[in-house]
């Protein structure tokens, strides 16, 4: 296992200037990977290509509010709807019902949603990182990792992580977009 510090850019102007002040610090070309981060849940690495998982750590318990926001929903129009019917008819009931129960969903849904802290990941449920440019460099050489560390951070990184992996032929090759780094 190899160390590696890795960074993520939303630019790409930002990016090759990285790289080019990680050639200019000594870092070779078997040293370096770049390469494009997919959006989450875009990484193809589920079955048969499909998305990479049903949900992540920012949504968990996001159903069972949903239903719980439907059932009161559904009751509150319920109410409304049969008070409505009386002058609109029959149907009023069940369509203000009907929009009741929506409405309580989605409030339901939206009450428990909410960007995940990188201590909530696993692998059911993982913290992946936005899309962007990422560049890895290996530092098992010594003193190379803090170099390395400053020139992603001059130029615009905007997450610099740890980690350790598997690096051959100049590239991370079990980089895995689902688990997070640790944080420098």
């Amino acid at each position: 296992m190899s160390n590696i510090v890795a960074a993520r850019f939303e630019r790409s102007l930002d990016a090759d200037a990285a790289l080019a002040a990680l050639r200019r610090d000594g870092f070779t070309e078997a040293e370096i990977d770049a390469f494009t981060l997919m959006p989450p849940g875009q990484h193809a690495l589920g079955p048969m290509g499909g998305g990479d998982v049903h949900s992540d750590a920012g949504t968990q318990g996001a159903g069972t509010t949903a239903a719980i926001g439907g059932a009161l929903g559904l009751v509150v129009g319920l109410v409304i709807g049969s008070i409505a019917s009386l002058h609109l008819g029959a149907p009023a009931l069940w369509v203000i019902g009907g929009v009741g129960a929506l409405i309580g969903a989605f409030a339901g849904v939206m009450r428990k949603l909410h960007d995940p802290h990188p201590s909530e990941h696993s692998r059911e449920h993982p913290v992946e990182m936005p899309a962007g440019r990422m560049i890895a460099v290996c530092v098992d050489r010594a003193g190379s990792e803090q170099l390395a560390v400053s020139a992603l951070r001059r130029n615009g990184a905007g997450e610099v992580g740890r980690a350790q992996g598997q690096w051959r032929d100049g590239g991370w090759r079990d980089f895995d977009p689902r688990s997070p780094l640790a944080t420098i």
